[in-house]
């Protein structure tokens, strides 16, 4: 096992689930989170989310966050990705224009220019879908992933644990020069509640879930699976020793880290700190130091050769709790 350490910085002031992260110009940009209700619908009771839309940014160098205003459709389960001095946000689940419970697939995607601090509305995606994940590769950033409401079916109040769901292997890449979207290669293995990372040519498309993205019948899966962008085609590489989703995936010196995470059989009855990197010359997995606080649903980001885990969500006395936490793990 590698000797790298975690450090507690400070926390997010508005600890949240499911937060995105993406790093622009030297600051951690953080987005998302849910608030969770409980409603009574043809006598039963239903969790209610109710995305917030919470916009941060991080300095390292002075250990502070700033507060910053939100894009005007607020999602979570969203993706994120940096280029130049923006930070860029694609699809998420929105709520139901009912105003009831269900998670409603968006295909929105907005920029937030870090300058004039000002969100913009971008092309849409081709394809509306939340629990994806996006890496940026120079000017272009690719999107993997995810679930929507299957085609054909009308579900106005979104997707729900009961409902039908289409899950995902759709790559589509967002050309940030021309404004231009391009449907590429679909992954082998559709699966939401995945990341991705970029690693000398390729991307890296890692763990996730299949069968569901609201639990129930959801599975995680190790798969690992490798594109090549040269040549628009997937190969698989050795899966993640630990399977896992909703998990944050970052480089660092060569490696991909992959921390944290979701599951139903683990120690902690469903969230994880396990620490795994994956080094893609010798195709090969190694045990790292596992996170203080097992969860998942947070925001990820490196900065100055640290991995950042902001937020997210844990398990406290055998219930789900949201975590304040800012913790950084240096290899």
């Amino acid at each position: 096992m590698s000797r790298g350490s975690w450090t507690q910085m400070k926390p997010l002031p508005q600890g949240v689930n499911e937060v995105v992260g993406a790093v622009v110009d030297g600051r951690l940009y953080v987005y998302g989170g849910e608030r969770t209700q409980t409603r009574r619908l043809h006598g039963a009771m239903y969790l209610r989310t109710q995305p917030l839309g919470m916009f941060w940014a991080y300095d390292a160098d002075t250990d502070s966050w700033t507060r910053l205003k939100a894009n005007p459709v607020p999602v979570h389960h969203g993706a994120a990705a940096a280029v130049g001095k923006k930070f860029y946000l694609f699809g998420g689940f929105r709520l139901p224009d009912t105003g009831n419970i269900g998670w409603y697939p968006e295909n929105k995607a907005w920029v937030y220019d870090t300058g004039t601090q000002d969100w913009s509305e971008l092309p849409p995606m081709p394809t509306p879908r939340g629990a994806l994940a996006a890496t940026a590769v120079g000017n272009k950033i690719y999107v993997v992933g995810g679930a929507k409401i299957p085609s054909g079916i009308r579900l106005p109040d979104g997707l729900s644990a009961r409902s039908p769901v289409e899950i995902l292997g759709t790559t589509e890449m967002f050309d940030t020069e021309t404004n231009a979207w391009t449907a590429l290669q679909p992954m082998t293995l559709p699966r939401n509640h995945l990341d991705t990372a970029y690693l000398d040519g390729k991307l890296y498309a890692i763990g996730g879930t299949v069968g569901s993205c609201l639990g129930g019948w959801a599975s995680n899966v190790p798969m690992n699976e490798t594109y090549d962008i040269g040549t628009n085609t997937w190969s698989t590489s050795a899966p993640m020793p630990t399977a896992r989703s909703g998990i944050g995936a970052a480089v660092i010196d060569s490696k991909i880290y992959v921390i944290g995470g979701a599951g139903w059989v683990d120690e902690r009855g469903g969230v994880f700190g396990t620490n795994e990197a994956y080094d893609p010359k010798s195709d090969n997995w190694v045990e790292e130091t596992p996170m203080p606080t097992a969860r998942h649903g947070f925001a990820k980001g490196v900065l100055d050769g640290k991995l950042y885990a902001v937020s997210g969500i844990s398990l406290m006395s055998m219930m789900f709790s949201v975590m304040a936490l800012n913790e950084v793990y240096t290899p």
